[in-house]
C-alpha cells in the first residue's frame, strides 16, 4: 500500500510540475512576443509595415535605430535632451523617494514615540488601498506651492517615504540586533552616525535592490511627466506623446518603434543582470509589526 501511495505520490508530483511548466512557457511566450513583435517591426520599411505588421521582415532596415538620434523629437527637444530628463528625474526620484522611506522605516523600526503604530498603520493604508481621487487634490496642492513644471522643487513631492520601500526597509530594520546600534552608543556615537554608519550598512543589499526596481518604474513612467513636468520631458513621456504623428517621422512607424526598443533596452538589461539579487533580498525582509 506505502510502495501504491508513493507511486501516486510521485505520479502527481510530475504531473503537476508539467502544468506549471507548460503555464509559465506560455506567460513567457506573451511576455516576450511583443518585444521581438516591436524589433520586428522597427526593422521594416514604412510601407512594409502598413502592408503587414505581423510579417517577419523582409527588409532589415538597421539605419531605422540611427535614424532615432535624428528625427525623434517632441517640441524642439530631441532624444538626446529627452535622454537626459529620463536620467536626472530617475536619479534624483530614485535617491530621495528610497532615501525618505529609509529615515522613517528607521525611526518607526527602531524608536518608541507617539503615534508610532497610527503612523505604521498609515504606511499599511497607502500601500494597500489605491487613493486615485488624491490626484487632482495633489496637482491643486503642487501648483499652488509653485512646483508644477518646476524641476528645482518637484523633488520635494517625492519624498513621503509612505511607499513599498518603507515596507521592505522596515521589516529589515526590525530584524537587526540592537546590539550594533548599543556598541555605538557607549562609544559615543549619535543618532546620525548610528544610522549612516551603522544601521544603513546591514541593509544595503535591500536598498540596492529596492533602487533598482524603482529605477525600472521611474524609467518606464510617463505619467508623472505628463502631469508635473511636461517642459521636461522624458523618454517614456516621448514616446508616448509621438505615437499619434509617428508616421510622420522620417522612416515612419519603424523608426518608432526602434526608439521604443532603445529606450526598453536599459531596463531589460537591468532587471536581467540583477533579478537574483532583487529577488533575494525582496523576500527577506517582510511585514514585521
Amino acid at each position: 500500500m506505502r510502495k501504491i501511495a508513493s507511486k501516486k505520490s510521485g505520479l502527481n508530483e510530475k504531473i503537476t510540475a508539467v502544468i506549471f511548466f507548460i503555464l509559465f512557457v506560455v506567460i513567457a511566450f506573451m511576455c516576450i512576443y511583443p518585444f521581438m513583435w516591436a524589433i520586428n517591426n522597427s526593422l521594416k520599411l514604412h510601407r512594409e509595415y502598413m502592408r503587414d505588421s505581423f510579417a517577419i521582415t523582409d527588409s532589415w532596415v538597421i539605419s531605422n535605430y540611427s535614424l532615432v538620434f535624428s528625427s525623434f523629437k517632441l517640441g524642439n527637444m530631441g532624444y538626446f535632451d529627452m535622454l537626459f530628463n529620463s536620467l536626472w528625474i530617475l536619479v534624483v526620484k530614485v535617491a530621495v523617494n528610497v532615501g525618505a522611506s529609509a529615515m522613517l522605516a528607521y525611526a518607526l523600526a527602531r524608536f518608541r514615540f507617539p503615534g508610532k503604530e497610527f503612523l505604521y498603520t498609515v504606511a499599511i493604508f497607502v500601500n494597500t488601498i489605491p487613493i486615485i481621487g488624491s490626484g487632482p487634490a495633489a496637482f491643486k496642492l503642487l501648483s499652488a506651492l509653485k512646483m508644477v513644471e518646476n524641476p528645482f522643487t518637484i523633488w520635494l513631492s517625492w519624498a513621503s517615504g509612505f511607499d513599498f520601500a518603507f515596507i521592505v526597509l522596515y521589516g529589515y530594520f526590525k530584524g537587526v540586533s540592537p546590539a550594533y546600534s548599543e556598541s555605538a552608543y557607549i562609544d559615543g556615537a549619535g543618532e546620525l552616525r548610528v544610522f549612516f554608519s551603522i544601521m544603513l550598512p546591514q541593509v544595503l543589499p535591500c536598498l540596492v535592490a529596492i533602487m533598482i526596481t524603482q529605477a525600472i518604474g521611474v524609467w518606464n513612467d510617463y505619467g508623472t511627466v505628463m502631469i508635473y513636468l511636461r517642459k521636461s520631458p522624458n523618454l517614456a513621456y516621448g514616446i508616448y506623446m509621438l505615437y499619434q504623428t509617428a508616421h510622420t517621422l522620417e522612416g515612419g512607424i519603424p523608426v518608432y518603434f526602434a526608439a521604443a526598443v532603445i529606450s526598453a533596452l536599459p531596463v531589460i538589461v537591468l532587471y536581467a543582470s540583477t533579478q537574483k539579487l532583487i529577488m533575494t533580498n525582496m523576500t527577506a525582509g517582510g511585514l514585521k509589526g
